[in-house]
């Protein structure tokens, strides 16, 4: 199995091939995300993960860079996206975010969303999940991180089960908005049918 980790910074996704503008270790493409085509053949990786990426770019960049993903991936192959939750802290601490999210940002990428005629994008993703996980206070000491992962894995599976509540699509939000967040991770998971 073939996985790419666009973006990956200095943390790679294990077994992964890393591409980063930046020689940092780990890194085996210097290749800036934003240069289209990137150096890799058509439908050549089962996998790939946009680990914290997304945010830090406009619309317009996130559908190129999606659109060139799907060139890239396998049919029936996965894109794994992760992002900031916009009402957690931690989506504002960085300053070069440029774009935020809630649960339900992701179907706008999926083919099947009643906004999908928007011509910006390519809408030939299926997305098959939305999941998260969350840090409640972000404590340091050893004892309240205990008390912090109690905390946050409580959270959380009030998340996942708002999230699988097909009938109130916006709760998950509300919930992580109403308890004030110190960080809620959002992963899609999206697969590449044709």
């Amino acid at each position: 199995m073939k996985i790419l980790d666009l973006g990956c910074g200095d943390n790679k996704v294990e077994g992964a091939i890393g591409l980063d503008n930046i020689a940092l270790t780990g890194v085996n493409i210097v290749h800036d995300l934003l240069n289209f085509p990137y150096p890799i053949e058509n439908e050549s990786y089962d996998i790939i993960h946009l680990r914290h990426v997304i945010e830090h770019f406009d619309n317009k960049e996130i559908n190129d860079m999606l659109n060139e993903c799907h060139r890239i991936l396998n049919i029936n192959g996965k894109l794994m996206i992760s992002v900031p939750h916009v009402f957690s802290i931690a989506a504002f601490t960085d300053i070069s975010h440029k774009s935020y999210f809630t649960f339900n940002s992701g179907k706008f990428w999926d083919k099947t969303h009643s906004k999908s005629y928007y011509k910006d994008r390519v809408f030939l993703w299926d997305l098959v999940d939305t999941d998260g996980d969350v840090t409640w206070f972000d404590w340091k000491g050893y004892q309240l991180r205990k008390i912090d992962a109690f905390f946050s894995s409580l959270l959380r599976k009030k998340i996942i089960k708002a999230l699988n509540n097909p009938k109130n699509p916006s709760l998950a939000d509300r919930l992580v908005k109403k308890y004030s967040c110190q960080f809620v991770e959002i992963r899609w998971t999206f697969s590449r049918e044709i």
